[in-house]
């Protein structure tokens, strides 16, 4: 028997690429949006702390300006002042005689040229719904009146 040609069919080779299902495309936007949050979220908390930063820091510059007003008077009595800055940021200032603890010394400290003061400067402002403030305080001796 002679060997007869087969007759085969060729059929195009099916292709390896499969594409994604829905499920799997679904899964990867949650991914996606949720990651994107946090992100959004960690940018929103950057950015309240950079300004509470800038407050707190222009609030202590400010406070530390009445506070040199305070030191270059050449004389100094009890007092408080306040005021407003041009910014909204609220200053008071106080003066106060300087107690020295024990009541013994008092009497030393009496004969001295010198007396000496406490300087108090405060600056708040409004942060949101509350209300913030910076404190710095210095002492400073001066001569007495009948000194001078």
């Amino acid at each position: 028997m002679p060997n007869k040609p087969m007759n085969k069919t060729v059929l195009p080779k099916q292709s390896d690429q499969r594409g994604f299902t829905l499920l799997e495309v679904l899964v990867a936007v949650v991914i996606l949006a949720v990651t994107g949050v946090a992100i959004l979220q960690q940018f929103s908390a950057a950015q309240r702390a950079g300004i509470a930063s800038r407050d707190s820091t222009r609030a202590v510059l400010h406070a530390k300006e009445k506070l040199e007003e305070l030191k270059i008077k050449k004389e100094l009595s009890e007092s408080t002042e306040s005021g407003t800055f041009d910014d909204g940021y609220e200053w008071e200032t106080e003066i106060l005689a300087y107690t020295y603890g024990d009541s013994e010394d008092e009497e030393e400290y009496e004969k001295l040229k010198h007396e000496t003061y406490q300087l108090r400067t405060v600056v708040s402002w409004q942060f949101g719904d509350r209300k913030k403030q910076v404190e710095l305080s210095t002492l400073r001796t001066v001569k007495k009146r009948e000194w001078n």
